[in-house]
């Protein structure tokens, strides 16, 4: 038994420690810098928008696009409508009419081993025309000055992929909680690059040249996964690109939350699915984070005073790098909600990890997996 006590203990200080090099990593981030953008040399944009059933989001999204800080002569709009048997389509129809820079495509076949999500990106990459393609979520909405604070970081040409920051704009409890779990993510995936630890890109926030999406051969060529920025991103830097993610307000997308804890679970599950991809490294830290808890428990019957230092040193530490990401995005963030969020955690992880390894089909946008 003491045998468990001391290998459980370790694998929380390890956790402790990890988290505080990550704390470290975020506190050192260099200042964002504002570079100027010269209007009369603008590369050619493509934004790409997914749409599979958002009538309730979809104008929210285009709306935001509309008023982007770029010049109309140098940006293209593709909407691919994925089959949605709501009012999407119509919506879109109606919003864009007479503006054209805004384009809808159905999509009505996959293109090769492309399936979901990932078969809408690879037809609206083949019919794109910009230097640069933009990547958001029907239900994100952007900030006017999102590609202008992008578009400076492919002045290096290895540069293959840039992400920027997403945030969950809650506004009931459950949207709060969601919103700081986002926040504490970001934090965390911007404090791994910053280590040269670098995992994913943002798949709701995200600009790639298409010289290097032309590179990797596009989804069509790629293994069929749920997380199509990973494959994505996994595909690119293989070719020898740079990638890039940013902690800036500038280019800080919102996104909707999850509404139901049930929605919210098969989110996860998916996001889980996806990280199998991932190389045996980065299974490692993301298994020593999930189980903390788990080992907390277990702690706690040996020694519950150490259990509670440990817990204690992981939530000061968490809401310090918390604490950091909101300001350098200007969100604001309440300590009352940050301890909330310990709550919030312990659930959701216990919850998510029972959920996965049921066997349930994920979920997600009406489709079985």
């Amino acid at each position: 038994m003491q045998a468990v006590e001391i290998a459980v203990t370790l694998l929380l200080f390890c956790f402790v420690c990890l988290q505080f090099a990550l704390f470290v990593s975020v506190l050192n981030l260099p200042k964002p810098t504002r570079v100027f953008i010269d209007d009369n040399n603008l590369p050619s944009i493509s934004i790409l928008v997914a749409a599979r059933n958002e009538e309730e989001n979809i104008i929210n999204c285009l709306k935001s696009l509309e008023l982007l800080d770029y010049s109309k002569n140098k940006l293209e709009i593709l909407i691919g409508n994925d089959q949605s048997t709501d009012r999407t389509a119509e919506l879109v129809a109606e919003f864009t009419q007479n503006k054209t820079y805004f384009k809808t495509i159905e999509i009505t076949e996959n293109l090769g081993n492309a399936k979901a999500k990932a078969n809408v990106l690879a037809h609206l990459f083949n019919q794109s025309t910009g230097q640069i393609i933009f990547v958001t979520d029907a239900d994100i909405q952007v900030k006017p000055t999102w590609v202008k604070s992008i578009l400076p970081y492919f002045n290096n040409s290895n540069v293959g992929i840039v992400s920027g920051t997403t945030v969950v704009n809650g506004k009931n409890l459950f949207g709060k909680m969601q919103s700081i779990d986002w926040l504490y993510f970001s934090g965390l995936l911007t404090a791994f690059d910053n280590l040269g630890l670098k995992s994913t890109a943002v798949g709701n926030n995200m600009a790639i040249t298409k010289k290097a999406y032309l590179a990797t051969g596009g989804y069509p060529t790629f293994n069929f996964s749920v997380t199509e920025d990973l494959a994505l991103f996994t595909a690119i830097t293989k070719q020898g690109f740079k990638a890039v993610n940013l902690l800036e307000s500038n280019n800080l997308n919102f996104s909707k939350p999850q509404i139901s804890f049930k929605n919210f679970l098969h989110q996860r599950k998916r996001w889980l699915i996806g990280a199998q991809d991932l190389n045996l490294k980065w299974k490692m830290l993301f298994a020593l984070m999930g189980l903390f808890y788990p080992c907390l428990f277990v702690l706690l019957f040996f020694s519950y005073k150490n259990a509670v230092a440990l817990l204690l040193c992981k939530f000061l530490i968490q809401t310090g790098i918390s604490i950091l990401v909101s300001k350098r995005l200007q969100i604001k963030t309440s300590i009352f909600h940050l301890i909330l969020f310990e709550i919030y955690s312990i659930i959701s992880t216990f919850a998510i990890s029972i959920f996965y390894v049921l066997p349930i089909k994920m979920i997600w946008k009406e489709r079985n997996y």
